[in-house]
């Protein structure tokens, strides 16, 4: 298409991008199509720059981008009072990051200056978005224009070829005469010298008329409601002259697209500018971390932290307390916890750092005054984010920060933020508040975790930082630094002095002491005791790894994110060294005959995979070998045919949703068991259906913090199946039962059936202790009558601080208040010690 055929149109066209355009210009205003006798603006010739040393590489390091602020400080410290900059790029690489950079430095010392590209026709074209918002043009300069007019028209076309995002002004060093309404209908605006005709013609115009239409020697102007204005160029004037009246109008109707460029320009130097105003921070920082289990209320883990941040340093952290299920750990010295986040998530927001890898676009407002800024990465990069800012278009601050990543590599699946930001001090904003839901890879599958991280008591620029700062550092406390790449402890050294780990601390380990109350297990108080070690980046491979020995019971667990190509894989082994004797519940209570001694080992293996959005897909084989003996001599009874041991097989598909404290889970498992006979001669049991066994079910929880500290728990779900016997069936009550409902003692329902509900509170009632109170209920078909029973328990826990070696103590008890089963109430749970080094 000609490049003339449009001509008529490209003044309306950014009118039409202009929200501002809208309202009435005075004369001389700097959106004006016209002007006279205002100067040239102000050069600030960046050519001979090296752009790497004012652009920073990664502006999510703090360090680098105060160098860069520092080194832009010289260049533009004298032209704060200049009304307009004119500014002069390179011709290759690196013109946008330039470009805005510079922007962003001019316009923070002086918001209300007026910016311009100059022009150059050996440059690579300015074809961004970003590059259009963040000046109000082009400038044609007279020491630019060809001394013969007649050549004024081609160069601003050549102009407008490099930067066709913004209106492009000439300084003409002469009067136009006709060839004004040229120029300006092509899209130009026009600096004219005094004393000529279209000097008196700027004098002349109404304000708000900024739409053009022109041709040689006829001007049309048009404001937004429609009117229209004409001139004409006769006798060296202009003259007022009437509009055709075979005139056809042509309205042009669209809606107004946002300028985004504009406003996004203004955000960046509205954060330089807080930035520069910002020497020194002290503030406390709260983080909390609640982790939702597949059933049950979950946990919690929290520290307590004094912040320091000095600009063009990596803040310093130092932990001040640690808190287990919101109780204050006994922890002294430096004890470092394993750091488990995606990489970057500690690190600067995307609206404090506005870069190119991004692509922002118009979200529509947001409430009176603001806007919605939406932003995606431009590459296929997993660790960018994707999401949205609400943003002030006054003052260019952005108010609250929405974000979210999927398909993450680590153990950290996928995360979804909310930042909200806050005035700290009189020239300080920044953000708040941090609240994350992650989805984090397991052994288990996929577990939610609700992370909030808090700032308050902020002293921006005081005097006494220094001193603070060093007291935490020479301190025999836990300290750790915030880096592009997340969080690292920040280790004393021997010598006194700190230094930062290269990576992040993966792996920790404990002792346990537990004592075990269950009256439907043998011996009903068991005390035990058992060692753990964990690992989140075994072997620095990314890979998963806990293990659990007490010596006869032990359990491992490996999960490897990303194991199998887009698969997570993982695996788990059980094995229960000593003997066991299972009785059967006959009338309500546990049966003093026909015990069956069994020893367990089990193995299984997972591959998962994320569908996005939430949603997760896992396949799960799981092989358990039972081997099953003469129980305790007791409970034994004479001519009782063991149950086959053996090998089972079972294979499980499960799909999950998790959002936001919410949780969808459904599976379907097929199993074989060996096949054969058990019981009395006089009465024997055919293992069903040739050992062929089938379960199915599904759950639904949320998990929601109602206020500060107190956490609500929900959950409810059902399982069923078919081909069950007494030894592989669905189990209700106790601590290790298929459902456990809180107060039931072990194996009180062998059942084929069960539908279960579950309602917890968390309560904080101090530093050094925790409430938990549950609400649970059961019912449960039974396999050996077929009939649905129902059965309720109240479960009531208590954290508390640990004393002498122990890091901490969990008390979890849990009293059965209603059965439809006599015997079956009781009082059961555990008390544990636990010693974190």
């Amino acid at each position: 298409m000609p490049r003339r055929s449009f001509a008529l149109f490209p003044v309306l066209a950014c009118t039409l991008a202009f929200p501002l355009a809208a309202q009435a210009l005075p004369q001389n205003a700097p959106g004006a199509p016209l002007r006279s006798v205002v100067p040239e603006p102000v050069s600030l010739d960046l050519r001979g720059v090296d752009g790497t040393q004012l652009v920073p590489k990664d502006n999510r390091d703090a360090a680098q981008a105060e160098a860069v602020r520092q080194r832009w400080a010289p260049l533009v410290a004298g032209l704060k009072g200049a009304p307009a900059v004119r500014l002069l790029l390179p011709t290759g690489e690196g013109r946008v990051s330039l470009l805005l950079a510079a922007a962003q430095a001019l316009k923070a010392q002086a918001p209300a200056q007026r910016l311009y590209v100059a022009f150059d026709p050996q440059a690579m074209p300015l074809l961004e978005e970003t590059a259009w918002g963040a000046v109000d043009g082009g400038a044609l300069v007279a020491a630019d224009l060809n001394p013969d007019p007649e050549a004024w028209r081609g160069q601003l076309t050549r102009a407008q070829d490099t930067f066709p995002g913004r209106p492009w002004t000439l300084w003409l060093p002469s009067d136009p005469g006709p060839l004004l309404s040229v120029l300006m209908g092509d899209g130009g605006r026009a600096v004219v010298p005094a004393g000529g005709p279209a000097a008196r013609l700027a004098e002349a115009l109404p304000p708000g008329f900024t739409e053009v239409e022109g041709g040689p020697g006829d001007l049309t102007l048009r404001n937004r409601k429609g009117e229209s204005r004409r001139w004409v160029f006769a006798e060296g004037a202009w003259s007022p002259a009437p509009l055709p009246k075979d005139r056809h109008e042509v309205a042009v109707t669209a809606a107004e697209a946002y300028d985004v460029g504009a406003l996004l320009a203004k955000v960046r130097a509205t954060q330089l500018r807080s930035r520069a105003a910002v020497k020194t921070v002290q503030a406390k920082a709260d983080l909390d971390l609640h982790l939702q289990g597949g059933r049950g209320p979950g946990g919690d883990l929290g520290f307590r932290f004094a912040y320091f941040e000095k600009a063009g340093e990596w803040p310093e952290l130092l932990q001040k307390e640690v808190r287990f299920n919101g109780v204050t750990a006994k922890l002294d010295g430096e004890v470092q916890l394993p750091l488990i986040e995606s990489r970057q998530s500690m690190s600067l927001p995307v609206a404090l750092g506005l870069t190119e890898r991004y692509r922002y676009r118009d979200g529509g407002p947001a409430g009176p005054g603001r806007r919605r800024l939406r932003f995606e990465p431009v590459g296929a990069d997993p660790l960018l984010y994707s999401g949205e800012l609400e943003v002030e278009e006054a003052s260019g601050r952005i108010l609250m920060e929405r974000r979210e990543r999927t398909n993450l590599p680590g153990t950290v699946k996928s995360e979804r933020e909310i930042l909200t930001y806050g005035q700290v001090a009189p020239d300080a904003w920044r953000p708040t508040s941090v609240q994350t839901f992650e989805r984090w890879v397991s052994a288990d599958g996929v577990v939610q975790v609700q992370r909030r991280f808090t700032y308050r008591d902020f002293e921006v620029n005081g005097g006494g930082f220094e001193t603070a700062r060093t007291a935490a550092r020479t301190s025999g406390s836990t300290m750790l630094k915030v880096t592009p790449e997340g969080a690292r402890y920040f280790t004393r050294q021997g010598d006194g002095t700190r230094k930062i780990e290269e990576k992040p601390k993966s792996s920790g380990r404990a002792l346990a002491a537990v004592v075990l109350v269950d009256p439907g297990l043998t011996p009903p108080v068991a005390p035990l005791g058992g060692f753990l070690y964990f690992d989140y980046n075994a072997f620095g491979k990314g890979i998963q790894l806990n293990a659990l020995t007490a010596i006869l019971f032990n359990t491992a667990s490996l999960a490897i994110p990303r194991g199998l190509g887009s698969f997570d894989v993982s695996a788990d082994a059980t094995a229960l060294l000593i003997k066991g004797t299972e009785r059967p519940v006959e009338n309500g209570r546990l049966s003093d005959k026909d015990g069956v001694g069994r020893r367990f080992g089990k193995v299984g293996l997972e591959l998962g995979r994320d569908l996005g959005l939430g949603f997760r897909l896992e396949g799960r084989g799981d092989f358990e070998y039972d081997d099953f003996s003469e129980g305790d001599s007791k409970y034994r009874t004479p001519g009782y045919l063991l149950p086959p041991s053996g090998l089972t097989r079972v294979g499980t598909l499960q799909g999950s949703w998790l959002y936001r404290g919410f949780q969808v889970r459904a599976f379907h498992g097929w199993g074989r068991r060996p096949e054969g006979t058990y019981g009395l001669a006089t009465d024997p049991q055919l293992v069903p259906e040739g050992g062929d066994f089938r379960r199915w079910g599904g759950s639904l929880g949320l998990d929601r913090e109602v206020r500060p500290g107190f956490w609500f728990h929900g959950e409810a779900g059902w399982a069923s199946g078919r081909a069950f016997d007494r030894f592989k069936a669905l189990d209700v009550g106790g601590l290790g039962g298929a459902v456990r409902i809180a107060g039931i003692r072990a194996n009180a329902i062998t059942a084929d059936r069960l539908v279960y509900a579950k309602t917890a509170l968390a309560i904080p009632t101090g530093p050094n202790l925790r409430l938990s109170v549950s609400l649970e209920h059961a019912r449960a078909r039974s396999l050996d009558d077929q009939k649905t029973y129902g059965v309720s328990g109240v479960g009531l826990a208590g954290d508390l601080p640990g004393f002498w070696l122990f890091t901490a103590v969990r008390v979890d008890l849990g009293l059965g208040v209603q059965s439809d089963i006599a015997g079956v109430k009781t009082v059961n749970g555990f008390i544990a010690l636990l010693r974190v080094f």
